[in-house]
């Protein structure tokens, strides 16, 4: 005679969830250990960067590392001409990524000082090698990025961490646990190889336009998009109707600041590297603006490491940044304003190291 079966037990379902999460994590995990190094996974936009990256290898000794400011807003070879015949003359390349943020320079830049070479090793002159952060970039991508490949290919337990380190008191609760519950969300669907293996086996191809325009005229990175006459209008009304002078603040550091500079001087391939933070204008800084200190001190694996804060958001200390025909919103230099801003920057980096000694020559 058969016995009709009862409804499961309570344990018994309980069970195999259990053995079909651990059987979930174990995939996961053999999945994770077959992917290549999860950053060169095709995402749009930092692809691109980084096959230039791969081109530039032993071509260029120093980098700027951010977001649309700076990928839009500086000019290697302006600064490399502006920074010729001084100590830190070096060769520079526009390793920023439009829509990044804190998480994102910090990969790349990481990535560009593990592959990097000194001067020494491929014949070139002695020189620094400058690796250039934006102070002012987003910590985490838009939460629209929190399920793309740019958010899920790097965010592992060390970039997790050291975004937790981008909070403060001053914060709000919300706003600090939205920061690392960004993170933590991002860690999860990393480890969980969220589309990985199908990007590994069907990667896209590259954007073939946009590594014309960062590529054309020697630009080394830097996009330089159509100039928007209809928006001229608006800027100049902004700038008309800004105050005689901003209201300048104290600006803050954060923890991850300092971190970020640390943990890649410890992970570089050559010695003797030197950072710098940067500050990328904008019309709004005809408003308010913000007061740095024009260094910070960092340990680093040789001593500690004088990292300039060179602080282009202050349209009472560059009046000539401010004008509407050098930019293309109100966020974005345009060609022409790069020129000027990387100009000035490299100015101002130049009188920095007069003023504290330097820059060290890599290698």
């Amino acid at each position: 005679m058969q016995v009709a079966e009862g409804p499961a037990s309570g344990r018994t379902i309980v069970a195999s969830i259990g053995f079909a999460f651990v059987g979930f994590l174990v995939t996961a995990g053999i999945l994770h250990a077959t992917i290549r190094d999860p950053l060169h996974l095709h995402a749009d936009i930092r692809s691109e960067k980084l096959f230039l990256l791969d081109q530039l290898h032993g071509k260029v000794f120093s980098a700027a590392f951010g977001s649309s400011h700076v990928h839009n807003g500086f000019d290697p070879r302006v600064f490399d001409a502006t920074l010729a015949g001084s100590a830190a003359a070096t060769r520079t390349a526009n390793m920023a990524v439009a829509g990044g943020s804190q998480s994102e320079q910090y990969v790349m830049a990481q990535q560009f000082l593990k592959q990097l070479q000194s001067p020494a090793q491929v014949g070139a002159p002695s020189q620094p090698c400058v690796v250039m952060l934006e102070l002012l970039a987003g910590v985490n991508f838009t939460n629209d990025h929190l399920v793309h490949p740019r958010a899920i290919n790097i965010y592992d337990w060390r970039t997790t961490r050291l975004i937790s380190h981008f909070g403060s008191a001053k914060m709000g609760l919300i706003q600090r646990t939205g920061r690392i519950g960004y993170a933590l969300v991002a860690m999860s669907l990393h480890y969980a190889n969220v589309g990985m293996l199908s990007n590994e086996i069907f990667a896209p191809p590259l954007n073939e336009e946009t590594l014309t325009v960062q590529t054309e005229n020697d630009r080394r990175g830097q996009w330089v998009g159509p100039a928007s006459a209809a928006y001229q209008p608006t800027l100049k009304t902004m700038i008309r109707n800004a105050p005689r002078q901003p209201t300048i603040s104290p600006g803050s550091l954060l923890e991850g600041n300092a971190l970020m500079v640390q943990q890649l001087a410890a992970a570089s391939a050559v010695r003797h590297v030197s950072f710098a933070y940067i500050v990328m204008p904008g019309l709004g800084d005809l408003t308010t603006g913000l007061d740095y200190p024009d260094q910070v001190m960092v340990p680093g694996p040789d001593g500690m490491l004088e990292v300039p804060i060179i602080n282009l958001a202050r349209a009472d200390r560059f009046p000539e940044l401010y004008k509407a025909e050098l930019w293309y919103d109100e966020a974005h230099l345009d060609e022409t304003g790069a020129q000027l801003g990387t100009r000035i920057l490299a100015e101002q980096l130049k009188k920095w190291y007069a003023a504290h000694g330097g820059p060290t020559p890599c290698g």
